[in-house]
């Protein structure tokens, strides 16, 4: 296999950059990976493995540090750091002073959760399809500064965007201050239309934040056209990138208005912070200077394989899953559709057999899911056919 143990960084790209996508070039993707076939990651809603060259990144900027850990020695991450967010920011289409590097989606959420300002009176709506960092985190915050939280239902089985819009929209209300939605839903596979949504909130002043933690690494993002005021995801999902590593996007505009969770050294010497824009959210004390370095790293794979072919790859998959579990016979929570769905993939499971049959599917098959929701198979683009045709034989034989 192309792609092997010892590749760096720099080779890896050089071979990611070949023209094509068939399954020879995707073959050459799994490459960049070291689980075996014996294990196959399908989940990658939860965790993905990094990319070969990511963990071999992480591991020797790790034991550089180690063998001197020293002020001079160290100076160079600073650099790394900017050269990342700047990467980052520009797949994203927004400025690297609207990007924070944080540890994950759920610190991201929080941040915002806890330091736009709220107070009695205020209303906050939510997806009830929401994780529950984006989700009982502001319920708990709501118990303690007295403002309400409403939680959305959508249609299980959505038939047009206006259904999932009017969803929210009908909700809305004079005092409702946020609205606080998941792009891609963990839980049902459901996707928002986030732009639409987005359009008639602002025109009604109210805060847009948007987890893509099933999005950032799945999709080709553009926050701007989006128009979101915050977003939050995580590098060690679809990203395949570092674990302990996140991002958060606040709009220009907004930055000013949300206060810090963490105040660390390197803020400043008063309430005024001395770090610019969206680096503010960042003063966390020390951090992992080689993951957020390894952070650029996936990166510059990204941009290697180009995040609109990785989109289409993840819908490739994603369709071909669906439609074998539905040729077998079994119902799918996840929406067919293309439009209202991406990555995340649900069987209809009981809840009494999921535990179960998520454990022979890895014990018996080699293939590794999730229990939420259902049974959860989440295909990315270190999965080949050949992986999903295995799922849908395994799931079959387990449950048809």
């Amino acid at each position: 296999m192309l792609g092997g143990a010892g590749m760096s960084a720099a080779q890896a790209q050089q071979h990611l950059a070949a023209p094509g996508q068939d399954e020879s070039y995707w073959e050459m993707v799994r490459a960049q990976f070291s689980f075996t076939e014996e294990a196959v990651p399908m989940n990658a809603a939860n965790l993905c493995p990094s990319f070969r060259a990511v963990a071999e990144n992480v591991s020797s900027l790790t034991a550089d540090i180690d063998r001197d850990c020293s002020f001079n020695n160290r100076g160079k991450f600073s650099d790394l750091l900017e050269e990342t967010r700047v990467r980052v920011a520009a797949q994203l289409n927004v400025s690297a002073d609207e990007v924070a590097l944080v540890r994950n989606t759920s610190e991201a959420n929080n941040i915002v959760n806890a330091g736009l300002p709220l107070q009695a009176g205020d209303d906050v709506l939510v997806w009830d399809q929401n994780h529950p960092t984006n989700n009982v985190a502001w319920e708990v915050r709501a118990a303690r500064y007295g403002f309400q939280v409403r939680k959305v239902q959508t249609p299980e089985a959505p038939q047009s965007a206006q259904e999932l819009i009017d969803a929210f929209a009908d909700e809305f209300l004079d005092n409702t201050r946020v609205l606080a939605i998941t792009h891609v839903s963990n839980v049902s596979g459901i996707k928002l239309p986030v732009k639409e949504l987005t359009r008639i909130a602002r025109e009604r002043g109210i805060h847009v934040h948007l987890d893509g933690a099933q999005t950032w690494g799945a999709m080709a993002m553009d926050l701007r056209d989006l128009e979101v005021d915050s977003y939050s995801a995580s590098a060690h999902k679809w990203y395949m990138g570092p674990k302990e590593v996140g991002l958060l996007y606040v709009r220009e505009s907004r930055i000013a208005e949300i206060w810090p969770s963490v105040v660390a050294p390197g803020w400043g010497n008063g309430p005024e912070t001395s770090l610019a824009g969206a680096r503010k959210f960042e003063s966390l004390g020390q951090r992992d200077d080689a993951a957020l370095a390894g952070l650029g790293v996936a990166a510059g794979i990204h941009d290697t394989i180009g995040p609109e072919r990785i989109e289409q790859r993840i819908a490739q998959l994603a369709q071909h899953l669906k439609q074998g579990i539905a040729d077998a016979g079994l119902k799918l929570l996840t929406p067919m559709a293309p439009e209202f769905s991406h990555s995340v993939c649900i069987t209809n499971l009981d809840p009494a057999q999921r535990g179960e049959i998520v454990d022979r599917l890895y014990r018996e098959h080699g293939i590794a899911g999730a229990a939420t929701g259902g049974l959860r198979l989440c295909p990315t683009i270190y999965n080949t056919v050949e992986h999903v045709d295995r799922a849908v034989a395994a799931v079959k034989t387990l449950l048809a």
